[in-house]
């Protein structure tokens, strides 16, 4: 992927991607430093439109296998697509500068070195805040996954309540207001009655009572009792 480029050949050089974070005074130093003396550089190859478009489809492919990106809103997917492009930055700046590692640190190159070091150093923080602001950092996931096991258990719970509620019948005595009896019935339709005596030793009251009428009651014989 790389290629030469001749040192003088300056405009060529700022358009590179791997030089667009620099400011116009940083990248004159930088061009200074590399070509002072019409050495040839080695560099990455720029990339075309086509290119980091096929790039930036095959990061997505390897983030859709991790995360659920369906119902990613416009906003995140665009700053998912800014993370993707920053670590394919990344990349390139990580080949640029173990390109330069690989060969004797002198005191012309020492200044790229320490350059290159630090764009990476931004780029790097730059996507840890694009990945927190997204929870898609291995820490946000996890607690996420406990979060939501927490949210579906009190969520599973209160459908559980809520569905004993609506099968159960509830029998109070109608002298006392003593509860005598919480019912379920696998057949609610049938007509199925109970001759109950109240357990209250003060009380003792006996009543019979159709049990599937008491649907129709909010599933209690005593419309002034309040159910918790």
């Amino acid at each position: 992927m790389g290629e030469k480029l001749i040192g003088r050949d300056k405009k060529r050089m700022r358009n590179l991607k791997q030089y667009k974070d620099l400011s116009d005074e940083e990248f004159d130093d930088l061009f200074e430093d590399i070509v002072g003396d019409d050495a040839e550089v080695e560099i990455l190859h720029a990339r075309t439109t086509e290119e980091m478009e096929e790039l930036i489809d095959e990061k997505l492919s390897e983030f859709a296998d991790d995360y659920d990106l369906s119902d990613m809103k416009i906003n995140d997917r665009l700053v998912l697509r800014n993370l993707i492009r920053s670590i394919i930055s990344l990349e390139d700046f990580e080949d640029v500068y173990e390109g330069i590692r690989s060969k004797a640190i002198t005191r012309d190159n020492v200044i790229i070195v320490d350059r290159v070091s630090n764009v990476m150093t931004r780029l790097r923080s730059d996507i840890s805040n694009m990945q927190n602001d997204l929870k898609l950092t291995r820490r946000i996931r996890k607690d996420s996954r406990e979060e939501d096991f927490i949210t579906y258990l009190e969520n599973l719970k209160a459908k559980a309540r809520k569905f004993y509620k609506q099968k159960s019948l509830h029998i109070f005595c109608p002298k006392c207001n003593f509860l005598l009896a919480t019912v379920w019935l696998l057949y609610p339709d049938s007509p199925n009655s109970l001759r109950l005596k109240c357990g209250n030793e003060k009380c003792g009251y006996k009543f019979d009572i159709e049990l599937s009428k008491l649907y129709e009651t909010d599933n209690k014989n005593l419309e002034s009792v309040e159910m918790p």
